[in-house]
C-alpha cells in the first residue's frame, strides 16, 4: 500500500540500499539513517509508519534507539535486526517493546512480512484512536448501573496492554465479548485476538495448541508448527476457563509470562512473543489460590487487573433491552417479524432467574421466535424456554443409596418431564393446544404424557 512511510536504520550503506530496493518494490516510502542519533532526527522532521534498525550501530544502538522512540512515540513499531543471534538480547528487546527481532541474514519474505504487518498495525491503532475520539464505545453490556460500570472498566485498562486482564463471572455472563471489546479499544486492535479454552484440550494436545511444537516431537507431529502464543503475536491471547489449566502447565505458563518467551514441544530454544494475556474463569480462583488448587503466583501474574462481570439476575433492568436485541438478530436469522413481546411475556422475562444468564437469555428468545404464531411473542411462547423452568427449579437426584444410576437418571428424568409440562400448561393459561404448541409436539402426544404424569388431562 502507497504511503506507508518507513525508517531504515544501519551503519551498512550497501545494506541500506538493498533493504531500501526490497521495501520500495512493496510500495513502502523510504527514509535512511546511519545511526541511531540521525534517526532520531530524521523521526523529529516528520513521521514514520515503521523502524527497522540494526542492533550493533556506533553512538547510539538500536536497543537505545527503540528505548528512546518508545518513552516519544509508544505506538510506532521498531522492527530489530541484529549480526548475532543473542536469545537474551532478543528476549530483552521484545521486553522492551520491539515489534520483531530478527537475525541476519535475514530472510526477505519474513522481514518483508514482519514490517507490513507493523504498517497495518500502526494504522489500525490510528484507526482505532479516531473512534475512540469520535465516540466509539465497547460491546453493548445492557443500561443498568453495573452494566455502565462494567463499560466504564473496560475503557480504563483497554489501552494499557502491559496488563494482564482475569475476567470472573459465571457461564454465559459474556466474558468472551468482554474480552474482544478490550482488544478492540486496545492499542493492539489491529493485531490477531486468538481464543483457547483450556478446559476443552487434554494436557498434551493442550501444551501443543499453546507453545507449538517442532516437528517429530510426537507421534503424528510431522512438520513444526507455531503455538497461540505466537500466533497471537502483536494481538491479544485470550485464555478462556484458565481455572481449568492441567497443574503441570500452570509452571509452564507462568515460566512464559515471567521470560515472554515460550518453548515449543520437543524444542529447546524459547521463542519470543509479544501479545496480551487476557483470561477469564467461572470459578472462583482466588477461592483455588486459598486452597492450593491453583498457583499463587500465576494468579497474580494474571490477575492484575480483574473485571467482574454481573450476573443477569443482579441486574433484571437489562433484560428487556437484551430480550429486545435477541429478538432483533433472530428474526433476521429466521426470515421472521416478530414485532415484540406482550405484557405478560415481559413480566415473565424479568421474573426468571436466568441461571444461565445471556447464553440463556437468548436460546429462550431465539425458541420463541421460532415458536411464535402471532405478532408477538407471549407467555406461551416462553414456556418451555428453559429446562429448569420459570422458577429455577433444580432436578431432585433423590438420595443417596436411592436405586442405581440408571434408575435415578430415568426417575430424575420423568420428573422434569412432568414439571416442563405442567410449568407450560400453567403459563399457558390451560391451554392444551397453546401449551402443545410451545413444547412443539402435537397435541395428543401432549394428551397423553399428561395421563402418564397423573394429570386429569
Amino acid at each position: 500500500m502507497p504511503g506507508r512511510h518507513l525508517l531504515i536504520v544501519d551503519d551498512e550503506p550497501d545494506l541500506r540500499w538493498v533493504l531500501r530496493g526490497l521495501f520500495e518494490d512493496a510500495g513502502f516510502a523510504v527514509d535512511e539513517a546511519g545511526d541511531g542519533d540521525e534517526a532520531l532526527a530524521r523521526l523529529a522532521e516528520r513521521p514514520f509508519d515503521v523502524v527497522l534498525s540494526d542492533v550493533r550501530m556506533p553512538r547510539l544502538p538500536g536497543t537505545e534507539l527503540l528505548r528512546r522512540i518508545r518513552g516519544s512515540d509508544p505506538d510506532l513499531p521498531v522492527v530489530l535486526l541484529s549480526a548475532v543471534e543473542d536469545l537474551a538480547t532478543a528476549v530483552g528487546a521484545i521486553k522492551e517493546g520491539a515489534y520483531d527481532y530478527q537475525a541476519k541474514p535475514y530472510d526477505p519474505e519474513r522481514l518483508l512480512l514482519s514490517v507490513q504487518r507493523a504498517a497495518e498495525q500502526r494504522a489500525l491503532r490510528a484507526e482505532v484512536q479516531r473512534l475512540r475520539s469520535a465516540g466509539a464505545r465497547p460491546a453493548d453490556f445492557g443500561r443498568s448501573r453495573l452494566a455502565r460500570q462494567l463499560r466504564a472498566d473496560i475503557e480504563l485498562v483497554a489501552p494499557q496492554t502491559s496488563l494482564a486482564v482475569l475476567l470472573c463471572g459465571e457461564s454465559g455472563t459474556g466474558k468472551e465479548v468482554a474480552a474482544r471489546a478490550i482488544h478492540a479499544l486496545s492499542p493492539l486492535a489491529s493485531g490477531p485476538f486468538v481464543a483457547v479454552d483450556c478446559g476443552a484440550l487434554p494436557e498434551p494436545l493442550l501444551e501443543s495448541q499453546l507453545f507449538g511444537h517442532q516437528k517429530g516431537a510426537f507421534t503424528g507431529a510431522d512438520r513444526a508448527r507455531p503455538g497461540l502464543f505466537q500466533m497471537a503475536h502483536g494481538g491479544t491471547l485470550f485464555l478462556d476457563e484458565i481455572g481449568n489449566l492441567p497443574l503441570p502447565l500452570e509452571a509452564k505458563l507462568l515460566r512464559a509470562l515471567q521470560e515472554r518467551a515460550v518453548t515449543p514441544v520437543g524444542g529447546t530454544e524459547p521463542v519470543p512473543f509479544h501479545a496480551r494475556l487476557l483470561c477469564a474463569t467461572n470459578r472462583d480462583l482466588a477461592g483455588s489460590v486459598r486452597q492450593g488448587t491453583f498457583r499463587i503466583d500465576l494468579y497474580h501474574r494474571i490477575a492484575e487487573f480483574v473485571l467482574q462481570l454481573p450476573a443477569l439476575r443482579d441486574r433484571p433492568e437489562d433484560v428487556p433491552h437484551f430480550a429486545r436485541r435477541f429478538l432483533a438478530e433472530a428474526n433476521q436469522e429466521m426470515g421472521r417479524n416478530v414485532t415484540g413481546f406482550t405484557a405478560e411475556a415481559e413480566l415473565l422475562l424479568q421474573r426468571r432467574p436466568w441461571p444461565g444468564n445471556l447464553r440463556e437469555l437468548r436460546n429462550a428468545v431465539r425458541r420463541a421466535v421460532l415458536c411464535c404464531g402471532a405478532s408477538e411473542i407471549d407467555d406461551c411462547d416462553l414456556g418451555a424456554a428453559g429446562g429448569a423452568g420459570p422458577g429455577g427449579a433444580e432436578i431432585d437426584p433423590g438420595p443417596a443409596g436411592g436405586g442405581s444410576l440408571a434408575d435415578r437418571v430415568r426417575a430424575a428424568s420423568e420428573a422434569l418431564e412432568a414439571r416442563i409440562l405442567q410449568q407450560t400448561l400453567a403459563a399457558c393459561g390451560g391451554n392444551k393446544a397453546a401449551a402443545a404448541r410451545a413444547l412443539r409436539i402435537d397435541y395428543t402426544t401432549l394428551h397423553r404424557k399428561l395421563r402418564r404424569h397423573g394429570h386429569p388431562g
